[in-house]
């Protein structure tokens, strides 16, 4: 009997000190050393005393000074209470020949609040080699060296042209132009010209109106997996385009490459535009439990085709 008795006395000993609140608690809630940046108090009595627990953060300081984001380092940007990943992600735009020309260019980092854009957009300094040229600027300041110059006015402007042509704006009081890049940047037709759209490359392509380098490079890559244009058409296929581009477009032979169903693999079959995967594994099925097909019509025979598949497939697919 005294043995249960102890026993008894020492399980309530346990569950009382495993119930009372130690120390770290706030209302019986654990608060960790992560905790709330402001002061808090709590009060608990326990055992007929009043204690007290005072809890407090540490909130790392956020400095505001002038900076330039394309060459202040983590130290400085970290200072200016940016959060790390910001930080890697300024170092990332950089690495890639990245740079911020104006403040608002700064306003597009990732995690960019209305109160950081308040506080730090006074003090963005961006340096001078990074900004834009102003272009009106220059060829103001240009036409106004023309007018001074054909006045005769006999002023020695060496000064002038010498500033200029440290600065590389005015050189000589000529106004450099850089020439057009055009294999970047060609021309564009000035009047309607039919070019052959199985023939025509990606630099004749971006003369077209509607279509630049993007539009080009989708017509040929969809063309090449096509095997050839048999309808003008069929560019629209490709990618987005405006309806009066089909004007520009001509056919002058349509020869096609062709896939052979009885021979051609699955994926082989499959990378064609007009052939999904379940008709190419319908197709090899076909082969494998029935034999070879004779006829492009044998094709109405499996579930997956319909005349409206085997009229587009026709020029492109042999037995």
């Amino acid at each position: 009997m005294l043995e249960w008795v102890l026993m008894f006395i020492v399980l309530g000993f346990f569950v009382y000190t495993w119930v009372e609140p130690g120390e770290g608690a706030v209302d019986g809630k654990h608060v960790g050393k992560h905790g709330e940046k402001e002061v808090r108090r709590a009060s608990r009595t326990a055992r007929g005393k009043t204690r007290t627990y005072i809890y407090s953060t540490e909130e790392t300081p956020v400095e505001t000074f002038p900076f330039d984001p394309n060459t202040a380092d983590s130290t400085q940007l970290l200072r200016l209470g940016l959060a790390p990943w910001q930080v890697r992600a300024i170092y990332r735009y950089r690495a890639k020949r990245g740079r911020y020309h104006t403040p608002e260019d700064f306003a597009r980092l990732p995690g960019m609040t209305n109160e950081m854009w308040t506080r730090l957009s006074p003090m963005i300094r961006i340096a001078e080699r990074f900004q834009y040229i102003d272009s009106e600027a220059v060829a103001a300041s240009a036409r106004e060296r023309g007018r001074s110059r054909s006045s005769g006015n006999g002023e020695d402007r060496r000064p002038d042209s010498q500033h200029s042509a440290s600065s590389g704006a005015v050189v000589g009081d000529v106004v450099p132009v850089a020439p057009r890049d055009t294999v970047l940047y060609p021309e564009k037709y000035k009047s309607l010209v039919q070019v052959d759209l199985n023939e025509a490359d990606t630099n004749q392509l971006k003369k077209i109106p509607g279509i630049a380098s993007y539009r080009a490079r989708q017509i040929v890559r969809y063309r090449e997996s096509l095997g050839g244009f048999v309808s003008v058409e069929q560019v629209m296929e490709s990618c987005t385009l405006p309806d009066d581009v089909l004007d520009w477009f001509c056919l002058t032979h349509t020869h096609t490459r062709k896939v052979n169903i009885n021979r051609a693999s699955v994926q082989a079959m499959r990378r064609h535009p007009y052939i999904s995967f379940y008709q190419a594994r319908a197709i090899y099925e076909h082969r494998r439990d029935k034999g070879e097909f004779r006829s492009l019509g044998e094709l109405l025979q499996l579930e997956e085709f319909v005349q409206k598949d085997i009229d587009r497939l026709q020029p492109y697919v042999e037995l």
